[in-house]
């Protein structure tokens, strides 16, 4: 897998904005900085991202002792998601088209990410990225695909992304369970990290948000922001293989399993132009897609 050009200064910018969650002292965040300027010079030397990923996460985990440096600010994203709960559900509830609203409000939560927004999220914010969610174009042929994969699909696996996003996939796959896969709900497992990276779920958020009470939750295995097969633990691979669909939020899944074969339905928001070259240039800066690619002959 090439590394991406333009993806290395946001990997320096994440480290660094990573140390200052534990620190103010701007020797420390200097160090970081260093470590994190000779990790990514080496890049041509990486068979993939998520290898050089590993190496200059090294130094957060040495100067937190191993500790989530967004901990604290996972907990206030999913507290000011797990608020709106109730309103989204009455949304759901009140729409011509639930499935779709439904699943608009979980791409929605991929527009949560502290790449993006930084480290300041409000509730006017969420209430702003849901309001944007609605009024976005996506593709009706592909959104009923995915409908007719769930109801065909005999074990599916969710393989979730960000804190926040959490809550608003689990009100996607409640209303799956109330509406349409009724007793079959066992059917779904989702997936959050191994361990922290970024802002990502780990298996602390899915029993904070009520993800574990809902559905089975396993883990990728691996403490990097993907769902990376190479990387991730042998439990992980045995229920990814064993699915029949594989609904996969957010663009750092996608990096792990764009090359993949499998029956992946891709659910995002594209943020940046590296992803707009990923999709050929098909969508651009903002979009929110349900996206299939095309199955190997």
């Amino acid at each position: 897998m090439k590394i991406p050009l333009d993806c290395i200064p946001c990997q320096i910018r994440h480290f660094i904005n990573s140390a200052r969650m534990f620190t103010d002292d701007e020797a420390v965040i200097s160090n970081v900085l260093d470590h994190t300027l000779s990790v990514t010079s080496k890049y041509k030397s990486y068979d993939n991202i998520f290898q050089m990923y590993i190496d200059a996460n090294k130094i957060i985990e040495k100067i937190g002792s191993g500790s989530d440096p967004y901990e604290g600010f996972k907990k206030q994203i999913n507290k000011i998601c797990l608020d709106a709960e109730t309103d989204l559900k009455k949304m759901i509830k009140d729409s011509c088209n639930p499935f779709e609203t439904a699943l608009r409000i979980s791409i929605a939560g991929n527009s949560i990410d502290v790449m993006q927004q930084g480290n300041h999220i409000s509730h006017k914010i969420i209430k702003n990225i849901l309001k944007t969610a609605f009024n976005q174009e996506i593709d009706s042929s592909a959104i009923k695909k995915l409908y007719d994969e769930i109801i065909k699909a005999k074990r599916i696996l969710f393989i979730g992304d960000n804190c926040g996003e959490i809550v608003f996939d689990r009100i996607f796959i409640e209303y799956l369970r109330d509406n349409v896969l009724h007793d079959k709900i066992n059917k779904i497992t989702y997936a959050v990290r191994g361990g922290p990276a970024l802002n990502d779920s780990t298996i602390e958020d899915a029993h904070s948000t009520g993800m574990s009470s809902v559905v089975n939750v396993t883990t990728t295995g691996a403490s990097i922001p993907s769902a990376y097969l190479p990387y991730s633990s042998e439990e992980f691979r045995k229920v990814y293989f064993s699915s029949d669909l594989i609904i996969s939020k957010g663009q750092g899944n996608f990096e792990g399993l764009f090359d993949r074969h499998e029956n992946i339905f891709f659910l995002l928001k594209i943020k940046c132009p590296t992803f707009e070259r990923f999709f050929n240039n098909k969508y651009k800066v903002g979009d929110i897609i349900v996206e299939q690619p095309l199955q190997p002959d």
